[in-house]
């Protein structure tokens, strides 16, 4: 009976906790040189839980600001899972191709296996601060308390640009602190793939729920940071 009164969104929140606390525990099987310096400091215990903690945010306010709930009985898993899997695969695929024509270099990729469990769980983690709270924060308190709740589907494109990009130049200064140099080259395959992978997958948050940016995430990185890594790095 207590379970009923519980939200699916709330539910599903929950289980996701879940799925990171495995994810944690697995990655610890795995010496810290295998992992990614930032990657360490980004999955550490204290981090994972402020982290998991501000993506209530999201949670809790993303139907009042436009986004479709985590678990949202109208929504088909095509639409929540599928669809966006599938969008996942063909950026990972366009990645794959920049990299083939300019490799990115080892460093920018973690070994297989742990990178089976490294990806997934910072996907997640940078999926709840950029989507769940950031995005929905921004939304809100621009849209929602500063116009009345105007101009919330524009103010959400200008945010979701906002982020993208920055996101984009935050990627760019980490693999310039990896490999030294960047290049045009370099610098139109960032902006072309992840700023515009960014900001599909911010579309996807608002209008299939928070599920379907996972989604898009994990077909990204099997792909290109799972597969094609375990290739790279042979």
């Amino acid at each position: 009976m207590m379970f009923k009164k519980i939200s699916p969104s709330v539910i599903t929140y929950l289980l996701i906790l879940v799925v990171i606390v495995i994810l944690r525990l697995l990655i610890s099987l795995f010496p810290s040189g295998q992992i990614a310096s930032q990657m360490v400091n980004l999955t550490d215990t204290l981090s994972i839980g402020a982290i998991w903690l501000v993506g209530w945010v999201g949670v809790f306010l993303a139907s009042r600001t436009g986004f479709a709930e985590m678990w949202q009985p109208d929504i088909s898993n095509v639409k929540r899972f599928l669809i966006p899997f599938l969008i996942g695969l063909g950026f990972g695929l366009i990645t794959i191709i920049f990299d083939y024509i300019q490799p990115l270099g080892e460093g920018s990729l973690i070994k297989f296996p742990a990178s089976l469990v490294a990806y997934p769980l910072a996907g997640i983690l940078e999926e709840i601060i950029f989507r769940l709270f950031l995005t929905t924060t921004f939304v809100w308190i621009i849209s929602n308390m500063l116009f009345s709740g105007r101009w919330q589907v524009g103010i959400f494109w200008g945010v979701a640009v906002f982020l993208g990009v920055f996101y984009t130049l935050s990627q760019l200064s980490l693999y310039q602190s990896l490999m030294g140099t960047i290049d045009l080259f370099i610098l139109a395959e960032f902006f072309i793939v992840i700023a515009a992978n960014f900001i599909v997958a911010a579309f996807l948050y608002r209008k299939n729920g928070f599920l379907a940016a996972i989604s898009m995430r994990m077909g990204d990185y099997l792909l290109w940071h799972i597969i094609w890594g375990a290739i790279a790095k042979a």
